[in-house]
């Protein structure tokens, strides 16, 4: 292999004196790939800081903490005159990332000579193991080689390796793996997701950056260095094609420029073409994966003019190796060369990933040039779009529903590297006034087509009868998350200005209005803000009830679901909070408070984690913490435990299916005290829970198995065929009855994410209470929808008694991947009803 004939080079003048550079075996004590045999990260993190001690082509940085603390660590490999001048190399590539800095003349004569930034990250799922491995090699090739090849690659390129993209998740995996190593349960698979709270769902935080890994990749990418060209090499099943390497298939993102694809075919054809020539076969191109949803580490950053790769290689028991029969890949010129199949290694990985990225370096430095160029002239067009072509601007009102959501949205386009203006003064646009505080986003900027995929609504392209997505079909983020956005259409006068920044932004600051010694304080609760507000209210102990029904006080409306405060020491400091920073008026008033309220109580919340990989479970306390919940995770053996109401208030199953639920993982496959779900011992104690007065919250996949458990009075009509109803991952017009306090909050129409979600037809007088149901017509509203006529109008959130408490179903996922704001209130209010 070519990557052994590397490590034999003689060492080149990279080495500082007195220094030698290690080698991957003497540092790590095998070879690596070796079977069993895996490098920790903390190992990998000495190893990275030895090799930069001892070379002068390598200098280490930092993206920033992780989720747990951890570091997450970045080898810059380049040649020693591009290392001593690395500040300039990356002033000038933030240059050519923003047109507007360069007229063309100037961009044409940077180009010629400035260096193609390629990042190369490693194994984001921490389980596929073998990115992380091969990144060793690859370090240490670069580092001493000194052939004429690389040695032109390191000058034309600067080439950052990401050894760890998910360094808490690689910690777990060497962990468990070593943990079972040479008993039968080698290589079993961890029966926890490898990230707290996102699980395999890491890569798909892009957009709204809610992890610190998401946020650390983003702000290296946008604000730090921008690279031309990022490759991303993951694992697939162990039963495929033995490499999945660019093109992608169809459909992709039709804002993103078309240059883009060419250019990622070009040089994903180079790294085929090496892997062909390294004669590994069973490598697959414009298969299996999409760039249409823009939330994968890599595909958000082709909105921003970056060339996005994406390898897969077929997977191992963790380091274990396995022995597959060949697929049948006979005849298709997307795999001219089959596997022959049999026995499949972690050493494989590794070769494969380093072939792919020989061929990658080989044709990105060749075309270094014209990458570099297409780079700042894709950012050109973007801007001269953006000045002609519609939309011209989309503006953000000031006055929002839910104060909390549309700072996020603010926050996460300009972590993208969006830029937003603050009006000073109140402005006119397509007829439309404006008051001073909207903020503005004008299309005339280089990642016009990030902002516009993000913003605007999706209208998928498939085919009914032989399409399924690979993710979502809709995402449309105003919707989904329940923030106005309005879009100008065409150019107008722009107010005075400033340029907003992310700790510039708070909501409108709202007045504590009434009576200065009143009876009780009434304070508004709309929204994700209302929640919070909720939340520290009754964290402070201070009394607190839901207002059933409306009331009108000193001029503004008091919805039903407004909270009624009692006065008091404590009270006016925590108000003040709430006032100034969720932007929620309150009222102080004389008198007695309403007869129509109930108490506000703090809900003991349990989230059940099942066994293996669901990223629901975590994105379902990550949400529940944002928002001041607290909330225990609850394994098998706890609910098994029974005694349930004793110690929570309500129980929250995740999305999860209920075959999931019920039977866990195998006992075949993972030693058996992580075997098993809630069948038997499990249901039965949920049964008690809830009998007993506990409420169990259901999320999308798992309310079958309350209905099925309690025999509750309902059908789910959305369980037919698909010819004849299908809805993949697609935002949806959802009507809410607010005057229930399952909706406290909620505006009386919104928005909600269906991903093969369920509707509802309860029968008649069984007790069971709707409080959203879809739309009657028009349902879509962003993504694919086909035969919607089978849920409109049906119920989308019920709940229903049994004995002294209740099972609430939530029909779709209200909290999919922290994104969907505009539902999180259901959930919420879920946990609120909790007694």
């Amino acid at each position: 292999m070519l990557a052994l004939v590397f490590a034999a080079f003689p060492v080149s003048a990279a080495q500082q004196p007195g220094v030698s550079i290690p080698t991957p075996a003497s540092h790590f004590g095998f070879r690596i790939g070796d079977d069993g045999q895996l490098a920790t990260a903390e190992g990998i993190e000495k190893y990275f800081e030895a090799v930069a001690a001892a070379s002068d082509r390598v200098r280490l940085t930092d993206l920033g903490p992780t989720t747990d603390g951890r570091r997450t660590l970045a080898a810059i490999v380049s040649s020693p005159e591009n290392i001593r001048n690395l500040e300039q190399i990356r002033l000038d590539n933030q240059r050519l990332a923003d047109p507007r800095t360069l007229d063309d003349a100037d961009a044409r004569r940077l180009a010629a000579t400035h260096k193609v930034v390629i990042v190369i990250g490693c194994s984001i799922h921490a389980t596929e193991i073998g990115a992380s491995q091969a990144a060793i090699e690859l370090l240490h090739t670069l580092a001493i080689s000194s052939d004429d090849a690389t040695l032109d690659q390191l000058r034309r390129a600067v080439i950052i390796v990401i050894p760890m993209l998910n360094p808490d998740g690689h910690r777990l995996v060497v962990d468990w793996y070593d943990k079972y190593r040479n008993t039968p349960f080698q290589g079993a698979p961890m029966p926890w997701p490898d990230h707290k709270y996102a699980g395999h769902d890491i890569n798909r935080d892009a957009f709204m950056m809610n992890m610190e890994e998401s946020r650390n990749l983003s702000r290296f990418f946008y604000s730090e260095w921008h690279p031309q060209v990022f490759l991303s090499m993951h694992q697939l099943e162990a039963d495929g094609p033995r490499f999945v390497a660019p093109p992608v298939t169809d459909p992709i993102d039709p804002n993103v420029d078309p240059v883009i694809w060419r250019e990622a075919a070009l040089l994903g054809s180079a790294m085929t073409l090496e892997l062909e020539r390294d004669r590994h076969t069973g490598v697959v191109s414009n298969s299996l994966f999409d760039y249409y949803w823009p939330g994968y580490e890599d595909s958000a950053p082709l909105g921003h003019n970056v060339i996005c790769l994406l390898t897969e290689a077929a997977s191992v028991k963790i380091a274990t190796s396995v022995t597959q029969p060949a697929p049948d890949q006979r005849g298709r010129v997307s795999a001219p060369h089959p596997w022959p199949g049999g026995r499949w290694t972690l050493r494989d990985i590794v070769d494969y990933d380093l072939s792919a990225v020989r061929g990658l370096l080989r044709a990105a430095t060749a075309y270094r040039e014209e990458i570099v160029w297409n780079f700042y002239d894709m950012g050109r067009r973007a801007i001269e779009a953006g000045r002609k072509d519609s939309p011209f601007a989309y503006v953000i009102p000031p006055d929002q529903y839910d104060g909390p959501a549309a700072i996020k949205l603010k926050q996460l386009l300009m972590q993208g590297g969006i830029e937003i203006q603050h009006a000073q003064e109140t402005f006119g646009a397509s007829g439309t006034a404006f008051p001073t505080g909207s903020d503005i986003i004008f299309l005339a900027q280089p990642y016009r087509a990030y902002v516009k995929t993000l913003i605007e609504r999706q209208d998928y392209p498939g085919d009914r009868y032989t399409d399924r997505p690979y993710d979502v079909t809709g995402w449309t983020l105003p919707a989904q998350m329940g923030v106005d956005v309005r879009v100008v259409e065409k150019p107008f006068e722009p107010p005075l200005m400033s340029r907003l920044t992310i700790t510039g932004i708070a909501p409108p600051r709202a007045a504590i209005w009434g009576d200065k010694k009143p009876g009780y304080y009434l304070v508004e609760a709309r929204g994700n803000a209302g929640a919070i507000a909720a939340n520290r209210l009754l964290s402070a102990k201070i009394p607190t009830s839901w207002l059933d029904a409306p009331i009108d006080v000193n001029g503004f409306h008091y919805a039903s679901g407004t909270l009624v405060v009692a006065p008091g020491k404590t009270t006016m400091p925590v108000l003040s909070v709430i006032a100034s920073q969720l932007g929620l008026r309150v009222d102080g008033v004389k008198g007695k408070p309403p007869a129509s309220t109930h108490v506000a109580t703090r809900a003991r919340v349990g989230v059940y984690q099942p066994r293996g990989e669901n990223a629901d479970a975590g994105w379902t306390r990550w949400v529940l913490e944002q928002y001041e919940f607290p909330a225990e995770s609850l394994t098998n053996a706890d609910v098994a435990s029974g005694s349930l109401r004793a110690r929570y208030d309500a129980i929250v199953l995740p999305n999860a299916p209920v075959e999931v639920l019920l039977r866990g993982l195998p006992a075949d496959t993972l030693p058996p005290e992580y075997a098993g779900g809630l069948e038997g011992d499990g249901v039965r104690a949920l049964d008690a829970f809830v009998r007993t007065g506990g409420t169990l919250v259901c999320l999308d996949q798992s309310c079958p198995l309350a209905i099925d458990t309690f025999k509750l009075p309902v059908k789910d009509v959305a369980r037919t065929t698909r010819d004849q109803f299908f809805g993949p991952g697609s935002i949806l017009r959802i009507d809410v009855d607010a005057a229930q306090p399952l909706a406290y909050g909620m505006p009386a129409h919104a928005a909600g994410f269906f991903a093969s979600s369920s509707a509802y037809e309860a029968a008649s007088n069984a007790g069971v209470q709707a409080a959203v149901r879809y739309a009657d017509k028009d349902l879509l509203l962003s993504g694919w929808l086909q035969g919607e006529a089978v849920i409109a109008g049906r119920s989308a959130v019920v709940q229903a008694p049994i004995g002294a408490g209740r099972i609430v179903l939530l029909g779709f996922p209200v909290q999919h991947r922290g994104q969907s704001l505009a539902t999180f209130r259901l959930l919420f209010n879920a946990i609120f009803a909790a007694r």
